[in-house]
């Protein structure tokens, strides 16, 4: 070959090296990134952007085989990242049935109803996720209000704390007025000693009730890719699921080796923390790797454990007692503060030993009390060595009062937060905690303020419905939420703790990537970075304040890829 064919072929492989595969055009592109804000077009060469500008300057990339997409004008963002969701169970509780939203204790009954016809008559009618924060009467079922429901059968409502059992489950359970109190739980009684029903805690006595059917590893390969492809359909690229063990990373990586990924995940591992202090360090050393291992569609994500209760059901550990006005959880106890599930020393070791060893660290914390304490694990973890390049984060965090939010600015600690807490349950919860509390619940505006990196997410847990499921994992539902704080009953609390459309977007995209370790190719459209966008239905950034709510996805992309793409567009 002489010189001339040579400098020839060397020009002909550049061009080609600079040639899309697919232009995206004639669109308003929000981008995320700094450099470039809004563009009109996007060049995508196989996994990544290869070019954000103006049409004029893109379509310079097409090439003889390009694909050209005009958008008419639509809307684009960055993939969506939920920050806090936990898929395979959320998929599985749905595996044999659809659940219906129940928001009043006459939709319990319905589903009883329902179920008594569908299933055999030996078959214990179970409904899950029962709260008393999320029913218009503000309180439990009782026993009775169960067996008008199914009378002859054995029901339980249940939501992992506080189960209502019918009166043929009592009977069968042989619980009585005479039975003694359990262990770690209370059996609630009326005026005359009989039981309401109603037994909080008790998990070795309710064990038998609440157990489900083994799991199979097939069960978890059906979940994960059929939940990924539903938030595939609402523009969910990227997802940190908050919860699996061995058994879930090994879906996960079968799933991954078959190349039927469509959404990138970032897993976090759970541990339980209890024993000793011993134990909780060789819990963590026999795991065989840490955050980070992995490639751009599946990593090893934060190791977590569980601090305290929750919010929904008053188990929250708080800074002060929780006061006269807990009805609502069905238990009155003016000096209860909430539950602890692991001793403070393990919790500390447990800081300690992931920052020794590359881990990203974070814990369940419901109440205020339990956010500090995590805060101070953290303090003792950063003495001995910086945590601020572990990220370690609080998830939840739900009440991050003015003290916590310096602390964690000063250790560089993130905050991963779920605007649905504060819309579905404000409205009961105001009346339990009261203004001063309630303050500082889910305090967007504030974290924001203080300097802090706050990544957005649902705590998605059960249902396949993006709007309707506990809880809704919709990502415009929720930057709406975080935007216009405006709870499900139509009233807005707080309101200073608004933030604004950017800083919404930025929680579900490159504020989520920065708490994955990942701001760097994902989070925003900007040339090299992984190609996975959204085109949208309406302006996000122009429309109707109480229409972003309403904000759909139309297409889909991931690694450069259409995974999906809306029925009839």
């Amino acid at each position: 070959m002489n010189l001339l064919a040579i400098l020839f072929a060397l020009v002909a492989y550049g061009a080609c090296a600079q040639t899309a595969d697919v232009i995206y055009y004639n669109a308003k592109v929000i981008t995320m990134w700094e450099g470039r804000p809004l563009a009109e077009a996007l060049a995508v060469q196989g996994n990544r952007f290869l070019a954000v500008g103006s049409n004029q300057e893109v379509l310079k990339r097409a090439g003889f085989h390009t694909r050209r997409v005009d958008l008419g004008g639509r809307i684009v963002v960055p993939g969506l990242i939920d920050s806090h969701t936990h898929p395979s169970g959320a998929a599985l509780s749905e595996q044999e049935g659809r659940v219906p939203v129940m928001n009043s204790i006459a939709d319990v009954q319905a589903y009883i109803r329902q179920q008594a016809a569908r299933l055999p008559p030996d078959r214990l009618i179970f409904v899950p996720k029962v709260y008393a924060t999320r029913l218009r009467e503000r309180r439990y079922p009782t026993r009775y209000e169960l067996d008008e429901a199914a009378p002859d059968r054995a029901v339980v409502a249940d939501n992992g704390y506080a189960s209502v059992l019918n009166s043929v489950l009592l009977r069968q359970m042989n619980i009585t007025r005479d039975t003694p109190q359990p262990p770690n739980g209370k059996i609630i009684k009326d005026a005359q000693g009989e039981p309401t029903g109603l037994i909080l805690g008790a998990p070795d006595l309710l064990a038998r009730v609440r157990r489900t059917r083994p799991r199979t590893h097939r069960d978890l390969l059906w979940a994960i890719e059929s939940m990924q492809k539903k938030y595939n359909e609402v523009g969910i690229t990227s997802t940190i699921d908050r919860g699996q063990g061995p058994e879930g990373f090994r879906a996960y990586q079968e799933l991954r080796q078959a190349g039927r990924l469509t959404v990138r995940t970032f897993v976090t591992f759970m541990i339980s923390g209890q024993g000793t202090p011993q134990q909780v360090r060789q819990e963590i050393l026999r795991i065989p790797f840490v955050t980070g291992w992995g490639d751009e569609w599946l990593r090893v994500g934060s190791i977590k454990t569980i601090v305290d209760g929750g919010i929904l059901i008053g188990t929250a550990f708080l800074r002060e007692p929780y006061g006269p006005n807990t009805a609502v959880y069905g238990y009155q106890d003016p000096d209860y503060r909430g539950v602890l599930y692991l001793p403070k020393e393990n919790l500390f070791e447990m800081a300690r030993v992931a920052n020794q060893l590359g881990w990203q660290m974070t814990a369940h914390t419901a109440g205020g009390g339990a956010t500090d304490l995590l805060l101070d694990a953290y303090e003792a973890a950063d003495r001995e060595k910086p945590i601020r390049p572990r990220r370690f984060t609080i998830s939840h965090g739900n009440f991050p009062n003015q003290e916590a939010r310096v602390r964690a600015s000063r250790m560089g600690v993130l905050f991963d937060c779920q605007p649905a807490w504060h819309h579905f349950d404000g409205p009961a919860l105001k009346d339990v905690f009261g203004p001063s509390r309630m303050k500082d619940f889910i305090p967007l505006r504030s974290l924001l303020d203080e300097g802090l990196i706050v990544a957005g997410g649902s705590d998605h847990m059960i249902r396949f419905d993006a709007r309707e499921a506990i809880n809704p994992y919709h990502p415009f539902f929720g930057m709406w939420m975080a935007i216009t704080r405006r709870t499900a009953d139509g009233s807005v609390l707080n309101p200073e703790q608004r933030i604004r459309r950017e800083e919404a977007l930025w929680l579900w995209t490159l504020n989520a990537a920065y708490l994955s370790f990942e701001e760097t190719i994902k989070g925003s459209i900007e040339p090299g970075k992984l190609a996975d966008f959204v085109v949208i239905s309406k302006d996000f950034l122009t429309c109707p304040e109480d229409e972003i709510k309403d904000i759909e996805a139309l297409l889909t992309v991931v690694d450069g890829r259409e995974v999906y793409r809306r029925p009839g567009w």
